[in-house]
């Protein structure tokens, strides 16, 4: 990824991580909800952490025990960090790692408002970790991965295996690609920023799974990469909420489905740039989008390995 893709992207998500989540509550929550996360667990987070940009539940997976040390590589305003840590408990640690200090400034708060205090949040981009090696029982992350570079996503799973203890396992949820996409897709930067563009194919995956513990590819122990067959044009919905049907519209019939790039809430789809001058630009992302099937091309996976104990 060129550092002005890499910039795009931070952009993108600090934007939304200024944006005031409340008005726009309802697809956000309809987007955990349909991804796996309960009731309780929603909960559970305090007001703000959840953003809307999820693509699954690693913490389904993770099999989070008392005491351990749990790292959510992409955390965000800290959704998964926050339910992590009431896994883990008093005597354990969560940690988020981001890019955005916008993102970090957010889940800084978040933390301090609901009194959490088994939490721990480090700036730095996923593929240069500044946390010392095998310090991890388990590394998660969320719709994050799939936003690297082809070339960074191996650099950034040898930095997971660097630093998970022996035995220790990486959980997680992130959009692969089912087939190659048309040049079409690739070459949209808005549909990268949104998840869609980036993902590569699962047999991709696996193969830097095997090959991130150095030349040997029995480095990894066990590799699980499971379909989770959810519905990804859930992110073309909006909620139904007035503060939100001002973001790429386009009519439909007797409503108005709003387009946006994957994992990105109302207020900042489609592009990570605003302004009026970008009405039409926006508007023919947004019809481009509305006839794309994203299932056809793309799916959300678990994803998950044990690194080997000796």
């Amino acid at each position: 990824m060129t550092s002005i893709t890499t910039q795009m992207v931070s952009d993108h998500y600090s934007a939304i991580a200024r944006e005031d989540s409340s008005t726009n509550a309802s697809h956000i929550r309809k987007v955990a909800e349909s991804f796996g996360y309960s009731a309780e667990d929603l909960a559970s987070v305090p007001e703000g952490a959840n953003l809307g940009v999820s693509c699954g539940n690693p913490l389904a997976i993770a099999g989070l025990k008392a005491g351990e040390t749990v790292i959510d590589l992409g955390s965000g305003a800290g959704f998964d960090v926050f339910q992590a840590s009431r896994k883990v408990g008093p005597d354990g640690l969560s940690i988020g790692v981001d890019m955005s200090q916008d993102m970090l400034d957010r889940a800084k708060r978040n933390a301090e408002k609901a009194a959490i205090t088994n939490v721990k949040f480090v700036l730095a981009p996923i593929t240069k970790i500044p946390l010392e090696s095998e310090s991890a029982n388990c590394i998660i992350s969320n719709c994050v991965i799939n936003l690297l570079a082809q070339e960074d996503k191996l650099v950034c799973l040898k930095e997971v295996f660097r630093i998970l203890r022996p035995g220790g396992r990486l959980a997680v949820s992130d959009i692969l690609a089912k087939k190659v996409l048309p040049e079409e897709l690739q070459r949209d930067t808005r549909l990268y920023v949104g998840c869609i563009s980036g993902a590569s194919l699962v047999s991709e995956y696996e193969k830097w799974l095997k090959e991130a513990g150095g030349l040997k590819l029995t480095m990894v122990s066990e590799i699980l990469i499971v379909d989770k067959k959810s519905d990804l044009n859930i992110y073309k919905e909006r909620g139904q909420e007035e503060s939100s049907s001002s973001c790429c519209e386009t009519s439909t019939s007797k409503h108005k489905e709003q387009a946006s790039s994957c994992c990105a809430p109302a207020t900042s789809c489609c592009s990570s740039t605003t302004g009026a001058t970008k009405a039409d630009d926006k508007q023919d992302l947004a019809k481009r989008v509305a006839n794309i099937d994203f299932n056809e091309w793309v799916s959300s996976y678990s994803i998950y390995a044990v690194k080997p104990s000796n």
